[in-house]
């Protein structure tokens, strides 16, 4: 169906909105690391990577615009909440569920892994000193599919809850997470703050089921939307100011007390006071996006954003690479004026090489209906442990990347070592197992008979 198709045929009951913030975050990522990034060299010294909130301590404020990953994790709760009651009315079950949204993410990350693999073997071997470094760095954004597994594999559980309990619920992650940072902060337990990695994320992402049933619409967006943001602003003020957390909602070397990795109670508010800002802008932009034009532009950019957002690292390496090979002998000092006008020039080429990149792969983020096959324990089971299994091998290429393969160099995360092969063969698992729980059982049958 070609686009304008799409367009003409987009139901009025759609929530355009969703699907443009959807678009913004990722787009605000893109930007986001292509700004922060600062490449270094100069003659007989290696190449050096930082990170301009390192360098500059005024861009750390920058932050607060540019970290919008907190408003995906909205727009997932509400989509995953839509997911799981049009599944559950078609008689379908949690292997339905899962394998819908981890084929949505795993499918496109499957061929980057698999590019990048290959790649990082023949890095690997011609130039193993600086392109360890590298390597490691293009599994990093795999983070991000890895934590919004987590969010995917514990959606339906959380709605139910959500539909029995409401704003206790959400309360409850609230509190989990505050915990969670008083032990990581008295140092009582320091391995505790790795939980964060779900209280908090889970916790924004609670908030997306609330925009699913409507209450911005009983409430008043506006006075919901203001009501968030100033106890999410507000909650920031203290925290930053009062208590021991930075401003940055992005991370970076040096940093005494990260608030992203893993996240703290200041991310969680700071998510608030996104979300009301949003609720604010909502009856604005939805205006707006009732022309054919304006939607027709988030049709575009939403069919490849996934896809821009896997490349997106891979074009930010290309184009600093190329300015080192064919640019000035010495790299201009970050934060300075010279090294701002090299982000203003090196975007085009930046732009251009996305570009490219999503025109080769972005085939591969379309992902076919699958029949519904009903709920099942052993199809349930299935599905779960493959989920995990992508989680854990998204985290393992977050911290390992691609680097070592063929020495199995590894990294411990949570007391787990994972290699980028390890990685490979969790995240393959991964779309194996919830690709096979949905399977009807008569092609079950006739694969075993055979």
């Amino acid at each position: 169906m070609s686009v304008d198709a799409l367009v003409a045929a987009t139901p009025v009951t759609r929530d355009r909105y969703v699907d443009a913030l959807r678009v913004l975050a990722l787009a605000g990522v893109i930007m986001g690391h292509y700004l922060m990034a600062v490449v270094t060299w100069a003659p007989g010294q290696a190449v050096g990577f930082t990170n301009i909130l390192a360098v500059e301590p005024w861009t750390r404020w920058l932050t607060l615009a540019l970290q919008v990953m907190p408003l995906f994790f909205v727009v997932g709760g509400f989509s995953h909440a839509v997911a799981w009651r049009s599944t559950a009315r078609r008689h379908g079950g949690y292997a339905d569920f899962a394998a819908a949204r981890v084929g949505r993410l795993i499918r496109p990350a499957l061929v980057y892994v698999a590019v990048w693999m290959v790649v990082g073997l023949i890095a690997g071997a011609v130039w193993p000193d600086q392109g360890g470094a590298i390597l490691q760095i293009l599994g990093q954004l795999l983070w991000f599919i890895g934590i919004y597994l987590i969010a995917a594999a514990c959606a339906p559980m959380l709605l139910r809850a959500h539909e029995r309990w409401g704003w206790r619920v959400l309360a409850a992650l609230v509190v989990a997470a505050a915990l969670v940072d008083v032990l990581r902060l008295t140092e009582t337990v320091d391995a505790v703050k790795w939980l964060n990695f779900a209280f908090v994320w889970l916790a924004i992402h609670q908030l997306g089921f609330f925009y699913a049933d409507g209450v911005h619409e009983r409430v008043g967006p506006r006075r919901l939307g203001l009501a968030m943001l100033a106890l999410g602003a507000g909650a920031v003020a203290v925290l930053t100011t009062v208590g021991p957390y930075g401003i940055s909602m992005v991370s970076y070397d040096g940093e005494e007390l990260s608030n992203l990795a893993p996240p703290t109670v200041v991310l969680l508010a700071f998510g608030v006071a996104q979300a009301g800002v949003a609720l604010l802008v909502r009856q604005w932009a939805t205006r707006r996006l009732q022309r054919p034009r304006n939607w027709k532009v988030v049709v575009v950019a939403g069919s490849m954003a996934m896809t821009a957002f896997l490349w997106h690292f891979t074009a930010l390496v290309a184009v600093n690479g190329l300015w080192w090979w064919l640019g000035p002998d010495s790299s201009p000092a970050g934060g300075s004026a010279a090294w701002w006008w090299s982000k203003v020039y090196l975007l085009v080429p930046y732009f251009v090489l996305i570009a490219v990149l999503v025109a080769t792969f972005r085939r591969f983020e379309r992902f076919p209906s699958l029949p519904t096959v009903g709920p099942g324990p052993w199809r349930t089971a299935g599905a779960a442990v493959g989920v995990a299994c992508g989680i854990v091998g998204m985290i393992g290429f977050a911290a390992v990347g691609f680097r070592g393969i063929a020495e199995f160099y590894t990294v411990t995360v949570v007391g787990v070592s994972l290699s980028s092969v390890t990685s490979c063969v969790l995240v393959v698992a991964s779309a194996v197992l919830t690709s096979v729980a949905v399977r009807p059982m008569s092609v079950q049958r006739a694969s075993v008979a055979s």
